[in-house]
Formats: C-alpha cells, structure tokens, sequence
C-alpha cells in the first residue's frame, strides 16, 4: 500500500514537472526536503503525529521551506498534509528520483574500492559501463579497505565482484569443497 501511495504522488509530481518543464527543479527540490526529514527525525516526527492540526503542519511546512523551493512543491506538500500522507516524503522523493532518471536515460552505479579511483579511472568506468548499457552512467566511488584491491560493482540489483577479497574467497571456497 505505501508503496503504491508512493508511486502516485511521484508520478503526479512528475507529471507536472514535465508540463512546467521543471522535472529537475522539482527534483531537487522534493530530495532537499527529504535530506531535511532524514536528517531531523524530529521534524518527521511532528509532520506524521496525528494530534497536530493540518493548518499548524502547513505552516510549519511553509515557514520551513518557503525560500527553499517552489509555490508549486510547497502546494504538493500541502496537498500531502490535506490528505495525511506526509510519512511518504521520503518514499515520494524515491520513486520520483527514479521517475528521473528513466525520463533521462541514467543509471546509477557503485564502484567500490579500496582507495578512491582517480578521475581517469573513474572516466574509463563510465564510458564502458554506458557503452555495455547504453545509459548514462553517474558513478559513485566508496572506500572500503576490506577488498583489498579491485572493484565491486554495484549497478541496480547486481553485484560484479572483481576484487581481490572475492577472488580469495572464491578459492577458499573452491579448496573446502575439493576432497583430497
């Protein structure tokens, strides 16, 4: 059910950035506020009590975000708090941001490393990832010194492990299962 709600009002904030061709502002905009909510659990937490008048969340809502983003997301959130959806921001500014990319054709990926890839080497990754794809790529690079070397890939739900860790695991794996 959350997630249907979810999609709904993502697709119809989207569907009104492309007739305002405001598609990235709204973007933007809707992950500002979401960024705000996770970060201030407390805000969330005022915004989704039941006991807090509808009126009393507007304004909170506008005296929060007024200069922060358009006449047209504030009245989305209101239109949220009329219909007492707003423990869905977060979910919204999810579907809305994949709604996104979709519409511009970009995937994204996580390379995973041991130490952060130089420019040149990230460049590299993009252009073969986008190449084997056909998207374009915006790349994230983590630091995680457990692997060792090489790089882990994650794009959407699938794991291209290249990395030292996974080799080593993979013969010890291989040499427990060997009988001798």
């Amino acid at each position: 059910m959350a997630k249907l709600v979810s999609k709904r009002y993502a697709l119809a904030l989207f569907e009104t950035g492309l007739e305002l061709d405001k598609i990235e502002e709204f973007k933007n905009e809707i992950s500002f506020i979401s960024k705000v909510l996770e970060k201030e659990p407390d805000l969330e937490t005022v915004l989704i009590h039941p006991k807090i008048t509808k009126d009393e969340k507007k304004n909170l809502v506008d005296s929060l975000f007024k200069e922060f983003v358009s006449q047209e997301l504030l009245n989305f959130l209101y239109i949220i708090i009329d219909k007492r959806r707003e423990r869905y921001i977060r979910e919204i500014d999810s579907y809305y941001h994949y709604l996104y990319n979709e519409e511009k054709n970009i995937l994204e990926a996580t390379a995973i490393t041991a130490v952060p890839m130089d420019r040149k080497a990230e460049d590299k990754l993009k252009i073969i990832l986008s190449n084997k794809l056909g998207k374009n790529i915006v790349l994230k690079n983590v630091v995680d010194k457990e692997i060792i070397g090489g790089v882990m890939l994650k794009v959407e739900n699938k794991i291209i492990d290249g990395t030292v860790k996974g080799q080593l695991e993979s013969i010890e794996k291989n040499l427990k299962s060997m009988k001798v």
